[in-house]
């Protein structure tokens, strides 16, 4: 029983640091749109609620409103899903680096894009940049947005000196995370794009985003089979593969979204407040839990969809699939 009481204690300490950090916010979201005439986005800097300390949701720059941050979690709800998270997603990765195969120095050639994608890279991720920092203020942090550290990867992949086993496992994660680009573009939310060309560049990079790693599987650069080097089969290659991608994917954005959020009061792809769903379908104090075990559901799906689209290509060419060595 003490020993709850201190845990109790020690839980609620660290959620009024939490909230310390920025005692501006609201407990709920603003209103999408204004309903009062006098509606509040964000209270005084140290949470003082008179009026001339709070700022009004019509003082904001057009677009911000639709991102602003809020409690919509009790503080102590982040920390306890920061911790467990943060350490579980860390603990997965760790083993699961350890077992990857090597990948074949004499391959390396296959992981480096070709011009014509270098230039297409550096166009789209250029003009994203700019429409970021050019927008209200803090819209530079939805780089943070997973469609932009997406775009953040193959800018990475194609400018910087990676080396090869690292450049192995980021495309390897690029073909589940782009389930995220097919979610944006089936559900957009275009609210904060206000500026010339803002919402057809939205769509051109998200439909580009499905483009890159269709032709690095298409062209047998890169392929989500098993490596002939290693010893996992299918099924373990796949499971593997896929749950490297959730728990990289958790880190980042209970690690480094939620603190970037709270910090600056804007809410990082919803993760202080859930995302508009039809019929309010992810919502309450649990709407990040659900919308993780979404994200997992779509990794699978895809990562499913083109292992066996791989599978099925090498049946019809007649090529053997590489099979786990280990002895059943």
């Amino acid at each position: 029983m003490q020993t709850m009481t201190v845990a109790s204690q020690l839980l609620s300490s660290a959620g009024t640091f939490v909230k310390s950090v920025n005692p501006s916010l609201l407990t709920s979201p603003p209103p999408s749109t204004e309903e009062s005439g006098h509606d509040v986005c964000y209270l005084g800097p140290n949470g003082e609620d008179d009026p001339h300390h709070i700022i009004y949701c019509e003082e904001l720059p057009e677009g911000q409103r639709a991102m602003v941050g809020s409690w919509y979690i009790d503080p102590e709800r982040h920390v306890i899903e920061y911790i467990a998270f943060v350490t579980i997603s860390s603990i997965i990765i760790r083993l699961i680096i350890a077992t990857l195969p090597k990948y074949p120095s004499e391959k390396a050639d296959n992981l480096n894009p070709p011009r014509f994608l270098k230039i297409a890279t550096f166009f789209i991720y250029t003009c994203q940049l700019a429409y970021k920092i050019n927008g209200y203020p803090g819209k530079i942090l939805f780089m943070a947005m997973p469609c932009n550290v997406l775009w953040t990867m193959w800018a990475s992949l194609c400018f910087l000196p990676i080396p090869t086993q690292i450049r192995h496992i980021m495309y390897q994660l690029t073909v589940p995370y782009t389930s995220l680009a097919i979610v944006a573009l089936a559900t957009p939310d275009v609210s904060d794009l206000k500026m010339w060309m803002e919402v057809p560049f939205f769509f051109f990079m998200h439909y580009a985003l499905l483009v890159y790693p269709i032709y690095f599987l298409y062209s047998g650069r890169i392929s989500v089979l098993p490596s002939s080097t290693g010893s996992d089969g299918m099924v373990s290659n796949f499971l593997k593969w896929w749950t490297l991608s959730c728990a990289y994917f958790a880190l980042f954005y209970f690690g480094v979204a939620v603190p970037l959020s709270v910090v600056f009061g804007i809410n990082l792809n919803y993760m202080l407040s859930p995302p508009p769903s039809p019929d309010d379908m992810i919502s309450g104090p649990n709407f990040r839990l659900q919308s993780t075990l979404c994200c997992a559901a779509v990794f699978f799906f895809i990562q499913f969809v083109v292992t066996a689209a791989a599978v099925f290509g090498r049946a019809v060419r007649k090529i053997p699939i590489p099979s786990s060595r280990k002895s059943v």
